[in-house]
């Protein structure tokens, strides 16, 4: 049963949005991991057409509750959302860039290292006032750099402590110690996406960051100055694919042997599938773990869509790692006409898909457990506990909507029952 509530804009600038709430049955004896609650961060997001930035998460008024970031390209023009509950967030404009118009990869990080979250994104970042729980509408100053790029993402690359910036797709990293320095990593591969949301990490074990890229991946040097060496690991291509090879990646130690391994989605293409791919030690031998695709409910179309929105986390609270990807909202057929693959069949809808460890923590085995089924569906997705009840919720936005409307969604995981901390 769906439910959808709305209240307009009022002069307090409290935007009260739409809520679903689904009760999905799962396609699947395991329903632990069944259970969320949809509600809209804002429906419709400002702008309009294709392009939308974003999310970026994390505690930007200093209140100890999530807050996310998005923007539409065609509005060149970031807005701030401040939690207020489950179905309230409270708009504000953070700031305005041309270079919005070309944004779509985003982190949060500390790059001045004043102690607050700033946020990164296309060639420009916008600095945190520090003030917002008292002046939540003043304005974030911005900065030019020289990333951007489909993937942008925070990691500790020298060492030092403070987090860098990963971007251009993963060739290049700054150093936000030194005036954000560009160090080049490599410059002749050509794929559309890869590093992102966390396919960083130490694959080698010997303390540092290395980083993903479909079919390779970087030893980094050390402090990452030098030679990043490069590494085959057993990515599968998808032939035909929409936009080339892309993938979501996830750098974790799945099934705690010490070594970390990589959990990766194909993206940006129909046809897409998710794997794991153990790290059998120092990244030298590797065996991949195929997913079962997920299920499809009676009546609908079969096939698979563009898995954009990957992440792990032990979603039902019994101490092993399960996986997340949803398939991409998104009706472009037009690739089709270049001897490419679709986004997605058409007609298919897209699904959120929790992959339960139903093994155990060092022995995992993971069967699919879909838990919604056709709009809204997911481009990129955060992981975060956005209601501080100990578990983990996912935040994420459309790129290309199904319809004309483009929304930022909040889904609340409701498979574990704890006491708020907050």
């Amino acid at each position: 049963m769906v439910m959808i509530g709305k209240l307009f804009w009022k002069k307090s600038m409290i935007l009260r949005l739409g809520i679903t709430m689904i009760t999905v049955c799962a396609l699947s004896l395991h329903a632990d991991v069944s259970k969320w609650t949809h509600f809209y961060v804002d429906n419709p997001l400002p702008g309009s057409e294709w392009g939308t930035v974003g999310p970026a998460v994390g505690d930007f008024d200093g209140d100890g509750d999530m807050d996310v970031m998005f923007a539409k390209r065609t509005t060149e023009t970031a807005f701030w959302y401040e939690y207020h509950d489950d179905a309230t967030w409270i708009p504000h404009i953070m700031g305005s860039a041309k270079t919005i118009n070309g944004a779509l990869g985003i982190t949060v990080l500390d790059v001045d290292h004043d102690g607050l979250l700033d946020v990164v994104t296309n060639r420009v970042w916008f600095k945190n006032p520090g003030d917002l729980a008292k002046n939540p509408d003043k304005r974030w100053p911005t900065f030019e750099y020289e990333g951007g790029g489909h993937d942008i993402v925070a990691a500790d690359i020298n060492g030092d402590g403070w987090d860098d910036i990963v971007s251009n797709n993963g060739a290049l990293w700054f150093d936000t110690s030194y005036g954000l320095a560009k160090t080049e990593i490599f410059n002749d591969l050509d794929h559309h996406g890869g590093v992102a949301p966390r396919g960083v990490g130490d694959l080698d074990g010997d303390g540092d960051v290395d980083l993903v890229v479909p079919g390779w991946w970087f030893e980094n040097p050390g402090k990452g100055i030098g030679e990043w060496k490069r590494h085959e690991w057993p990515h599968v291509k998808i032939p035909n694919a929409s936009y080339g090879d892309s993938i979501r990646s996830w750098i974790v130690d799945l099934n705690h042997d010490g070594h970390n391994d990589i959990v990766y989605s194909d993206c940006d293409t129909g046809w897409g599938h998710v794997y794991w791919v153990e790290n059998l030690g120092k990244g030298k031998e590797w065996r991949r773990h195929a997913l079962a695709d997920p299920p499809t409910a009676p009546g609908d179309m079969e096939g698979t869509g563009s898995f954009h929105s990957l992440g792990v986390a032990d979603f039902d609270g019994d101490g092993d790692l399960d996986i997340f990807a949803g398939e991409q909202e998104d009706p472009d057929q037009y690739m089709t006409g270049q001897g490419k693959l679709a986004m997605k069949p058409k007609g298919m809808k897209e699904r959120g898909v929790i992959w339960e460890n139903v093994g155990t923590a060092t022995a995992p085995a993971f069967q699919p457990i879909v838990f919604h089924i056709d709009n809204p569906g997911w481009h990129e997705a955060v992981l975060a506990d956005v209601d501080g009840d100990g578990d983990m919720d996912i935040l994420s936005k459309v790129w290309n909507a199904d319809t004309p409307i483009y929304h930022g969604d909040y889904w609340r995981n409701d498979n574990i029952v704890k006491s708020k901390t907050r």
